[in-house]
């Protein structure tokens, strides 16, 4: 394929709006890097079918990565792991409980204020 063609194409993928508006602007601002420069990174390292399924792969590993900063804004990893003052079951719960609230769009302060209070009490039991 024409390397003209593929840019162009890619291009208009990477510009399309949804793709633009949720995923390449919040991230480029997130890491400092300038919206132009993230656009070709992206371009230059994905093929097309990696860029059609940009939006979709970056919603659906949002949960995941919001729950591993709750597991270490709330010492989880330590109160469980290390310390095994919370069992797994009692983790797996508030894991669930968050995860709900993740999946619902609260906003990560309110939900990690939501955690705060859960872990407290766990750690009272």
């Amino acid at each position: 394929m024409d390397e003209d063609l593929l840019k162009s194409m890619k291009t208009r993928i990477i510009h399309s709006f949804r793709w633009k508006k949720d995923v390449i602007i919040p991230l480029s601002d997130e890491l400092d890097i300038p919206v132009n420069e993230f656009e070709e990174i992206l371009m230059n390292k994905l093929d097309m079918s990696s860029l059609e399924a940009l939006h979709s792969t970056y919603e659906s590993y949002r949960p995941k990565c919001l729950m591993d900063k709750l597991n270490c804004d709330l010492k989880l990893c330590w109160f469980v792991d290390v310390l095994e003052i919370i069992n797994n079951n009692d983790y797996n719960n508030l894991k669930s409980k968050l995860m709900t609230k993740i999946a619902k769009g609260e906003k990560y302060e309110d939900i990690l204020k939501f955690g705060k209070k859960e872990v407290y009490e766990l750690l009272k039991k």
